[in-house]
């Protein structure tokens, strides 16, 4: 079965003072069935520190083109002692 990915970025939540940077390419999933994308990476280094973030995102949501995209929303790791969110949509497919 033929599989792919999506690309994504974005800025966190500002918190502390200070946001982060984000970006990359989903892990491949299948094509042409319900299915979800694993998301992982590190932001940008601000303020003396990077977080993490591993996730999922939601599932495929239909263009009238055939191609979809996908919604995320999560926390990022605690580092220098607070988080950040990251949210947003995949690039279309």
């Amino acid at each position: 079965m033929p599989q792919h990915s999506h690309s994504y970025s974005g800025v966190t939540t500002y918190n502390q003072g200070h946001a982060h940077h984000y970006g990359g390419v989903t892990c491949k999933a299948p094509s042409g069935v319900p299915h979800c994308h694993k998301m992982n990476g590190i932001t940008t280094f601000n303020n003396g520190h990077e977080h993490k973030y591993v996730t999922e995102t939601g599932p495929a949501i239909n263009l009238p083109n055939g191609c979809h995209y996908h919604c995320f929303r999560t926390r990022v790791e605690l580092a220098n002692g607070h988080i950040h969110y990251i949210s947003g949509y995949t690039s279309a497919d």
